[in-house]
């Protein structure tokens, strides 16, 4: 809960801390900004994932979690912010402008900034990164999030390979071979995304139950699956997923029920113009 606490804080006083660190931050280009947030993501995500805990330091291995998270956080706001510009807040001070929207709703050009930004998949995955920033630390939302990483830096560096040096060279030849499968990478990944959300159903089940954060991803995946940028994709991996478990509906018919509730949840994306 602390880390929320600093990012309002950091939100708050976002003005004066760009003016203290505006003379010795580099200019960059938006696409610089993408570059090295996901870097950092795409890296601290490969710290969390290594079992380091059993070296003694389970603390790095905390810290690089959050690390991967708050970049991916920070890296999609920048994108947003870089391709709708600032959201058009209302004037004064936060705790009015709070105040403002809880009691009189949302002002008609925040709403429409916020119906073009909900459409980008900056958000979705804003989204995504901030509802498991309080979660109990999981290795799949890192292993999704570092495979979007993976795609943006790889895409960067096959066009400026200067820019990933000896380590990019080394690489180079595995990620021909994975952007040769990007569908089937994609298709995967998307996947994942699928099955994490029964994983959090499930646990439910559990002491470490999460009902907010299992309640927001379903959420989540009901924005993918509307937004026509990325419901072809993930219809796709529903349909799968539906032929796998055929054969265990045939043997346990009750489980029918519950994946016909859950298909109600998903409707139909609005169809572009």
């Amino acid at each position: 809960m602390w880390w929320l606490v600093a990012a309002a804080g950091l939100y708050v006083f976002r003005g004066k801390i760009a003016q203290r660190l505006a003379p010795y931050l580099p200019a960059m280009n938006p696409q610089m900004i993408s570059y090295y947030g996901h870097s950092c993501t795409l890296f601290t995500g490969i710290v969390y994932v290594m079992p380091i805990e059993f070296l003694g330091l389970g603390t790095v291995k905390r810290v690089a979690y959050m690390m991967c998270l708050w970049s991916a956080v920070l890296t999609a706001v920048m994108a947003m912010k870089a391709n709708y510009g600032s959201p058009p807040l209302p004037e004064g001070s936060p705790f009015a402008m709070v105040k403002g929207l809880m009691s009189g709703g949302m002002p008609r050009p925040l709403q429409e900034w916020m119906q073009k930004a909900m459409t980008s998949i900056d958000f979705h995955f804003l989204f995504f990164a901030v509802n498991f920033v309080t979660a109990y630390p999981s290795i799949i939302p890192v292993l999704i999030l570092g495979r979007r990483s993976l795609w943006t830096v790889g895409t960067h560096c096959s066009k400026t390979p200067e820019a990933g040096g000896r380590l990019w060279a080394m690489f180079k030849p595995r990620w021909e071979m994975l952007k040769a499968r990007e569908e089937e990478v994609l298709l995967y990944s998307a996947l994942g995304e699928i099955l994490l959300a029964f994983w959090l159903t499930a646990s439910l089940l559990l002491p470490t139950r999460q009902f907010l954060c299992c309640f927001l991803y379903w959420h989540y995946l009901k924005i993918r699956y509307m937004t026509p940028r990325s419901h072809k994709l993930h219809d796709k991996a529903w349909r799968q997923l539906g032929q796998q478990v055929a054969p265990v509906l045939k043997v346990a018919p009750f489980l029918q029920k519950p994946i016909d509730m859950a298909k109600g949840w998903f409707p139909a994306p609005p169809v572009q113009q």
